[in-house]
């Protein structure tokens, strides 16, 4: 059973500093790198992320990734995101409930397959 995903597939924000589409208003996205990335798995994978130590806080997956990960093209995925066959199968985390992780593993899934996709964030977000 795959975990609702409240305003999926809407377009981001015109003022957005990404292009993409919602995955979980208004916290999670799927966005159009500028520059093209590698996507070979075994090259660390950044997610991009908006206002980290705010309440608006939100983040993006790479979308040309979860399509070569999910063995399809960038506009099947876009479109999939769209009607919602996109899914979130499950979020795993290194800490009870998921608070301060530093470590999640998001599950998705398209046309019976799934991914696994590793976030981690290794120091707290500040200045210097």
């Amino acid at each position: 059973m795959s975990i609702d995903l409240i305003g999926q597939g809407e377009p981001l924000p015109p003022d957005f500093p990404y292009e993409g589409e919602w995955i979980l208003c208004p916290r999670m996205f799927l966005y159009v790198p500028q520059e093209q990335s590698p996507l070979d798995p075994s090259i660390p994978q950044f997610t991009v992320s908006l206002n980290i130590g705010q309440e608006d806080w939100s983040f993006g997956f790479d979308v040309t990734r979860l399509a070569a990960a999910l063995g399809a093209t960038v506009d099947v995925i876009r479109e999939a995101n769209r009607r919602g066959e996109l899914t979130l199968e499950n979020v795993f985390a290194n800490t009870p409930g998921g608070e301060n992780a530093t470590l999640k593993i998001y599950v998705f899934g398209y046309a019976g397959k799934t991914i696994d996709i590793t976030v981690e964030q290794l120091a707290q977000a500040g200045r210097a």
